[in-house]
């Protein structure tokens, strides 16, 4: 069956304000952040996507890394609208020359599975649930199309989740750790950690979003990162095309970074997105560039529950109970009468025998 897709996406960019489930696929690519919405009850979404990686290191003797990375990201809306269990995690391949020991080094490759991450997210606060602060007002296109103080007000959302860092995943703690190896700047990463953060998310005229993250990343290793990712995305008039620019904030006693990234999404329909995004920090300690690829979809067995009208459940249950106890008055009165009419009766056939002696 054809539709028309810009018109049956703009009339869901506004329902979806008022629930965690969206008709189309709520992905967070090509961004590195979070959402504060999960994806809804029984809808299980893949995130998938592959970086190209340049990096070099003037304080380290111009050694390079020349990286490919496969970040995935599994999301599945668990028990509850309000819930997520995520599963993240990524796979490297590295080409990298290590000047620091020998000058004359020759490049090597090397291939790891880096950091996995579980974890549930779970949204504590919505305001956009609130009709009288975020209903349409179906007589004024200016009040639905500016900005607004309670605009400031965001969702929010908590994330708690453990890190899974495999032995030759020493990558993720510091870019250059590997090739630091053996030199007295080696450092060290524990095999599990816990990582939490607050998820904040603003709706602005429409067709703004931003979201920020305040992560606290690798909980119960000696250095503790502290990493903000604040995410602004933009649809287009044609809602098919969306923009995101992003900047992302790394720091620990090791190792410190801030990205600028920009991308585009295409939503090619309902269940599928494509994202193209490049970023770079613009420092030369390291200097880091890439290109990110990447795709969107998901096994939608979400159903529309009905909501519930509280005065209407609670009028159902009061008549049940006077149901209930109208039968049991009932019952009791038809014991109480069949009581009466067995006395009634014993009464009669008593009379009845006493007549017959009597006439004898």
């Amino acid at each position: 069956m054809k539709y028309n897709l810009s018109i049956f996406l703009i009339i869901f960019t506004i329902a979806s304000i008022y629930s965690q489930y969206t008709e189309v696929i709520n992905s967070n690519r090509p961004g590195s952040s979070q959402g504060a919405f999960s994806v809804g009850k029984n809808v299980l979404q893949f995130e998938l996507g592959g970086s190209l990686t340049d990096l070099s290191h003037k304080n380290l003797n111009f050694s390079y890394i020349k990286e490919f990375e496969l970040k995935y990201t599994i999301r599945y809306g668990l028990l509850m609208e309000k819930l997520e269990l995520v599963i993240n995690g990524s796979y490297n391949k590295n080409r990298s020359v290590n000047t620091i020991i020998d000058p004359n080094a020759k490049e090597i490759e090397t291939e790891f599975l880096n950091k996995q991450n579980i974890g549930f997210k779970y949204l504590v606060f919505d305001p956009y649930k609130n009709e009288k602060w975020h209903g349409t007002n179906l007589f004024s296109w200016k009040k639905n199309n500016k900005v607004r103080w309670i605009d400031l007000i965001p969702a929010i959302s908590v994330y708690v989740g453990a890190n899974y860092v495999p032995e030759e995943g020493y990558f993720y703690n510091d870019p250059f750790t590997h090739l630091k190896k053996g030199t007295s700047y080696e450092t060290s990463e524990e095999i599990i950690s816990l990582k939490g953060s607050i998820i904040t998310q603003h709706h602005f005229v429409g067709r703004w979003v931003l979201v920020n993250n305040f992560i606290y990343d690798r909980i119960g290793n000696e250095n503790v990162t502290i990493n903000n990712i604040t995410t602004l995305t933009h649809n287009f008039t044609n809602p098919i095309w969306s923009s995101m620019l992003e900047n992302e904030f790394i720091k620990n006693d090791i190792y410190s970074d801030n990205f600028l990234k920009a991308g585009l999404a295409y939503l090619y329909n309902r269940n599928y997105q494509f994202d193209l995004s490049l970023g770079s920090n613009f420092k030369d300690t390291p200097n880091k560039l890439y290109l990110n690829l990447g795709f969107s979809t998901r096994l939608d067995w979400h159903r529309d529950v009905p909501p519930v009208d509280k005065e209407f459940k609670k009028k159902q249950k009061q008549d049940k109970k006077d149901l209930k106890k109208n039968d049991k008055s009932e019952r009791k009165s038809q014991k109480q009468s069949s009581k009466n009419q067995k006395i009634s009766d014993k009464k009669e056939k008593k009379s009845l025998r006493k007549s017959k002696r009597r006439n004898k």
